[in-house]
């Protein structure tokens, strides 16, 4: 008896304007049927991986690459250069992302290894992912929660992604979650009026984000970010020429009682910053901006009911004096006034205690579970 025989797999570097559609387009396949997946913006998709259009790209290198079977395509790699980290951490570490990739053990070796041999041709002798294109950007492999959306931001991948890495010697190397609580869940402790007011007799002030001088709050927040959390494992300084391209990707939904300084005698001293969860509205474009889907689009963002708490910083100094826990009050009560009484806050390291301590204390709940997973390659 005959048995059949699989086409042979095929791998390519991505060289012209139509394989980087084709690299682009593969998750709108992939994912078809999926109800939890968030077709993100193609047109914006299409620039992330433009140097053009893409801060990270100006400093750093990446390579992406294509999987085809008897014609189909059935997966795609970014290896990622990322001399940002490795002038950081003066490691040999590289990095690979926008993984995806059909249900078959053999595409996804030859995808990971072809993302290997060309970072270790560039003198790397770690391989760690999946990350698009930076720890500051979509990283992690949802591991636990396939359950429900993403929340804006956030990795979504199949369960298998796990098994397949796993198979091929990769091992975890940082977990980490994300929380989520209601108005209905939400439990601040008794003495949250006594902090404050505690904040108040140090110095401490709060204030929001002021539209008005966008790019200077935001060179603030990046400035806040870079020296809070360059202690955090796999901290990479952001840019302030990256801070500006989120600023103007999320301009239309920004809310700016949702992002919030603390200052002490007038100096910035931590932030907490949220964003609505704007795929609650992306989800049913499939990615596309068509003139009915603007129209769409606008009335779907009037029902986003739903924050995340993105990124919350506090200078060491000033630790341990309960802003984070006044961030997440005040946080809270202006999502209120904007009918919105749900949030993620997301992405906690599990090796950052004192932020889990605090979001248990507030009985926030883990429903995701998320992992950067490596592998030495030389």
């Amino acid at each position: 008896m005959k048995t059949s025989k699989l086409p042979p797999v095929e791998i390519l570097r991505v060289s012209n304007a139509r394989q980087r559609r084709e690299f682009v387009m593969f998750p709108y396949c992939l994912y078809r049927g999926d109800p939890n997946w968030v077709p993100p913006l193609i047109a914006e998709e299409k620039k992330f991986i433009l140097p053009r259009h893409n801060p990270f790209l100006k400093d750093n290198r990446v390579e992406l690459f294509l999987c085809r079977q008897g014609g189909e395509t059935t997966g795609r790699i970014a290896a990622v250069l990322n001399r940002d980290h490795q002038r950081h951490h003066g490691d040999r570490c590289g990095f690979f992302g926008m993984f995806e990739c059909v249900h078959d053990p053999d595409v996804a070796e030859q995808l990971l290894q072809t993302a290997a041999a060309w970072l270790r041709e560039q003198g790397c002798d770690t391989l760690r992912g999946p990350a698009s294109f930076s720890l500051n950007g979509v990283a992690g492999l949802l591991s636990d929660g396939f359950d429900r959306p993403p929340a804006v931001l956030m990795a979504y991948n199949p369960p298998y992604y796990r098994e397949l890495l796993e198979k091929l010697g990769f091992r975890q190397a940082m977990k980490f979650f994300a929380y989520e609580a209601s108005r209905e869940t939400i439990r601040f402790p008794r003495a949250i009026g006594r902090l404050e007011a505690r904040l108040l007799d140090n110095g401490i002030r709060f204030r929001p984000f002021d539209l008005r001088h966008a790019e200077r709050d935001m060179a603030i927040v990046i400035d806040l970010f870079n020296r809070a959390w360059a202690d955090n494992w796999g901290f990479v300084p952001a840019t302030l020429a990256e801070g500006l391209d989120d600023l103007r990707k999320m301009r239309p939904v920004l809310k700016s009682d949702l992002i919030l300084f603390a200052e002490s005698e007038g100096r910035p001293v931590g932030f907490s910053l949220s964003l609505p969860d704007i795929n609650q509205a992306l989800r049913p474009l499939n990615g596309r901006l068509s003139p009915f889907n603007w129209l769409r689009l606008w009335r779907n963002l009037k029902r986003i009911d739903a924050i995340r708490v993105t990124l919350m910083g506090v200078l060491k100094e000033f630790r341990h004096l309960g802003i984070d826990l006044a961030f997440y009050k005040m946080t809270a009560e202006n999502a209120y006034k904007h009918g919105i009484f749900k949030a993620e806050m997301s992405w906690i390291l599990e090796s950052n205690e004192p932020m889990n301590r605090v979001l248990r204390h507030i009985n926030a709940a883990i429903t995701k579970s998320y992992a950067i997973y490596e592998k030495p390659i030389a």
